[in-house]
């Protein structure tokens, strides 16, 4: 198991992209160079090794193992994407990636002519960019997801605006919006794919505030530009995370498909995150949070700048849910064990705080990223 660390971000010039292992030791760390681009964000298609990787400026490296993929040329592709537009974060052409490995596709976050928008890009050995799309909110967020096994793209934006994109056929997308509540900016949007349930943190919330809504109980109703999807107020709230007291509050997201669990984490620095349990059902009631527990990574530990270094996956040799946070400017990468860190001993009950003080070596590791 192998992860690709993007070396800049939106808000630093710093090219190149590191490779690491994190399970086993397939590969020969390696950094591969990108230069003069800084790359923000990678996202890989594990059936067929492609890795495709974002700059700041429009360009698009497709990697395939520890090198440019030598089969695409020209490497770097360039993206539709003209002119910038700006997070709280930074600002960015192409601002992120998202992979769709079963239709063997990826789909970018970039500015258009200075409008946030989106742009898939189909894989193979000739890589083909479709066109370019803008969503009518105005805004994207600064980490959308892309739900391949439901066709759909979620973005809660800075403005409190959750959107979903239905790309069933990504030629011809359908947006709906939704208002949605928050103590704060939805800086993130994440999803356990299985159960449909959709979060969005809040940045600036303290203690963590997360955005929860059960999709398979949402109503999309079809309008132009845009149409709308709702919930019944049943089946959806904005949760406070007792005790999870996050870098400029809850920003980055992710969860470990096939686990319900997922993590929460700060930005600007910091280093405590959250590990979140998920509810293994839904289509019915209130979706929550079950258990939580915070903690810090390490003292020395720095949370990234943005976009949002995080990443959680399914261990494949133990079956648990893995995040992947790199920190310290990208030069090192904490492989936390969310399973083993949910079951840690509180510092009292009910506390959600690690009794530890940080997270024990039995949870966490840590990668040096060249």
């Amino acid at each position: 198991m192998t992860a690709y660390v993007p070396k800049g971000r939106w808000s630093t010039d710093t090219s190149d992209v590191s490779v690491v292992n994190v399970e086993g030791s397939s590969i020969a760390p390696t950094r591969i160079p990108t230069a003069p681009d800084a790359i923000n964000s990678c996202a890989s298609n594990p059936i067929t090794g492609q890795t495709v990787c974002t700059a700041n400026n429009n360009h698009v490296y497709i990697l395939q193992g520890t090198a440019l993929d030598s089969s695409v040329s020209p490497n770097p592709l360039a993206s539709a994407g003209t002119g910038i537009i700006v997070f709280s974060g930074g600002s960015c052409t192409n601002c992120g990636v998202m992979m769709d490995s079963i239709h063997n596709k990826a789909a970018l976050a970039l500015s258009v002519s200075g409008v946030p928008g989106f742009q898939f890009l189909d894989l193979g050995p000739s890589p083909t960019f479709e066109p370019p799309f803008m969503s009518p909110s105005g805004m994207i967020s600064e980490d959308p997801l892309l739900d391949p096994i439901n066709n759909l793209l979620l973005s809660a934006t800075e403005a409190n605006n959750y959107e979903i994109v239905d790309v069933a056929t990504s030629t011809s997308p359908a947006f709906f919006e939704n208002p949605i509540p928050g103590p704060g900016e939805a800086d993130s949007s994440s999803q356990d794919c299985s159960t449909r349930i959709a979060l969005a943190p809040y940045e600036d919330s303290s203690p963590s505030a997360v955005y929860l809504a059960d999709l398979t109980q949402a109503t999309f109703a079809p309008g132009s530009p845009a149409g709308t999807w709702t919930v019944p107020a049943t089946a959806e709230q904005v949760q406070i995370l007792t005790n999870s007291f996050l870098a400029s509050g809850a920003n980055g997201s992710s969860v470990a498909q096939g686990t319900h669990t997922g993590v929460i984490t700060g930005e600007f620095g910091g280093n405590v995150l959250t590990a979140i349990a998920l509810p293994t059902t839904s289509g019915s009631g209130t979706p929550t949070i079950t258990n939580w527990m915070s903690c810090p990574i390490s003292p020395t530990f720095d949370n990234s700048l943005d976009p949002h270094a995080i990443t959680a996956y399914q261990s494949p040799n133990t079956g648990d849910a893995i995040a992947l946070v790199a920190g310290n400017n990208q030069t090192i990468l904490a492989v936390v064990d969310l399973t083993l860190m949910l079951s840690l001993a509180e510092t009292a009950p009910g506390s959600h705080l690690c009794a530890s003080g940080t997270l024990p070596s039995t949870v966490v590791s840590f990668v040096t990223v060249p």
